[in-house]
């Protein structure tokens, strides 16, 4: 009876071996196919194939990156993405930024209509045709799932293969009209928007940039927070004067601040049988004047974006916490007042963090990371050890 039993048991070990010894033969097989069709994987010997950045626009769109204007109404925004827009399909250099052609895809769930006028407008006023640029209408859910994702990503891919080219850049306008019946300030919500983008990503490989809309209080756009840590890089539009100036208002590896500005120009498109005018706006370059490009800080510097923030807040807990010299004979210099790093970075979050309440920690420690390390490089701000001081 026992030889039966060590029988059984043998048996049993025999199969439990080979079990193993199958499920470790799937396991290298199967997830093999898997990654192949559900994960982008680079090993860490190929990284060097891929470490340079494609532009759309030079210094200002990525190559399949995800973008946010945001604006309050009536800044212009609509209108410089149309502009943007032509300017890539036609392969001419906008704003003195070199561009990589390709096709746009103007989804303009706000007014068709007149975006269609916009775009007639820029093509006589500038005088070209047959460039890869399309107007798309239509309802379109990015929170409902992502079947709407995918139907526009494959009616992109058909557009390509009627125009022979590659799509470059897909506007989306705006974030509320493509939202579906989801709620923009539940985080959930939220990134099922984002997610609807992703796909977008994968099925073009084109640059995704939004449209959408500020409070009237307020510089970041409407909604969870969860779109501002999607973003690879965020812009804004305000109004200075009779021009209207463009802004880079956070990007995650390029420079922030001042990057257009630029009018509107009424162009005539014709009359109707009353002898009414129809007309609709164009982008006209206007040249950057100091007063848009210096901060309101007045820091003499001609510092912009979180970076003029960034060194108003260090200045400002230096006046309050008056700092003390570092030791001459460890470097510090002789006579200037240091203070710890960490003061000067807990002044910026608060500072920031008074105007956007809703930013989260790593957005906030992005754009210090950055800003500081500008002012550092450029020779605004010394730094030593722990301890920083005004130079």
């Amino acid at each position: 009876m026992l030889a039966n039993i060590d029988a059984r048991r043998e048996r049993y070990v025999a199969e439990l071996r080979q079990t193993v010894a199958n499920d470790n033969k799937r396991t290298l097989q199967v997830p093999n196919g898997a990654l192949r069709e559900r994960f982008d994987v680079t090993w860490f010997d190929d990284v060097g194939a891929s470490v340079v950045k494609e532009w759309v626009i030079k210094d200002f769109l990525g190559a399949g990156e995800f973008s946010l204007f945001v604006a309050k109404p009536g800044t212009g925004k609509s209108v410089l993405l149309c502009d943007i827009g032509c300017h890539i399909a036609a392969g001419v250099d906008w704003h003195g930024r070199k561009v990589k052609q390709g096709l746009i895809v103007f989804f303009a769930a706000e007014r068709k209509g007149l975006t269609e006028r916009r775009v007639a407008a820029w093509r006589k006023k500038h005088g070209l045709s047959g460039i890869p640029f399309a107007v798309v209408g239509g309802k379109l859910d990015l929170t409902g799932g992502l079947i709407d994702a995918k139907v526009l990503g494959a009616a992109i891919k058909a557009l390509e293969a009627k125009c022979g080219h590659q799509c470059a850049l897909i506007v989306v306008d705006t974030v509320t009209r493509t939202f579906g019946g989801g709620d923009q300030n539940a985080s959930k919500d939220m990134q099922r928007y984002v997610q609807s983008v992703d796909e977008l990503h994968r099925a073009t490989g084109a640059h995704v940039a939004a449209v959408h809309h500020s409070g009237w209080e307020g510089d970041r756009g409407k909604g969870a927070i969860d779109l501002d840590g999607a973003i690879d890089v965020s812009f804004g539009v305000t109004a200075s004067g009779k021009s209207f100036v463009l802004e880079c208002t956070g990007a995650n590896d390029g420079d922030e601040g001042v990057i257009a500005a630029f009018r509107l120009e009424s162009v005539s498109l014709g009359f109707d049988s009353d002898g009414n005018e129809t007309t609709a706006p164009v982008v006209v370059p206007t040249k950057v004047t100091p007063a848009s490009l210096t901060a309101s800080t007045d820091d003499g510097l001609n510092l912009r974006g979180n970076t003029a923030k960034a060194f108003e807040s260090l200045r400002a807990v230096l006046e309050e916490d008056g700092g003390e010299p570092g030791p001459v004979d460890l470097g510090y210099p002789d006579g200037i007042p240091t203070l710890p790093r960490d003061a000067w970075r807990d002044r910026f979050y608060a500072d920031i963090l008074a105007k956007e309440p809703a930013l989260d920690a790593e957005t906030l420690r992005q754009r210090f990371h950055r800003a500081s390390g500008r002012l550092v490089e450029a020779g605004n701000v010394g730094a030593m050890g722990d301890r920083v001081w005004l130079s």
